[in-house]
């Protein structure tokens, strides 16, 4: 079986800082930044082998400097066959 959890996560930084942040946040793996706003929202997807590992990132990001909050908006957790993975991908 193969896990996927999959966390949504709503991080928000000053504007000047959103690069930097954004730059962080793309050099961690399982970090994927899917869109900001120019008011220091990004927009980011968190994905983890079990729910430790997802707690853990999360914690990580919202202890990066520049970082005024990162809250977890939408957690999709659930185990597949290999047969149903491959499927689809």
């Amino acid at each position: 079986m193969i896990t996927i959890n999959v966390c949504g996560v709503l991080v928000f930084t000053r504007p000047e800082h959103m690069e930097t942040v954004r730059t962080q946040l793309e050099a961690e793996d399982g970090i994927e930044v899917h869109a900001a706003k120019d008011d220091g929202h990004l927009v980011v997807t968190v994905e983890k082998e079990d729910q430790q590992q997802t707690g853990e990132t999360l914690n990580r990001i919202q202890a990066m400097d520049h970082v005024i909050t990162a809250s977890m908006v939408y957690q999709y957790f659930d185990q597949v066959s290999e047969k149903e993975w491959e499927m689809a991908l």
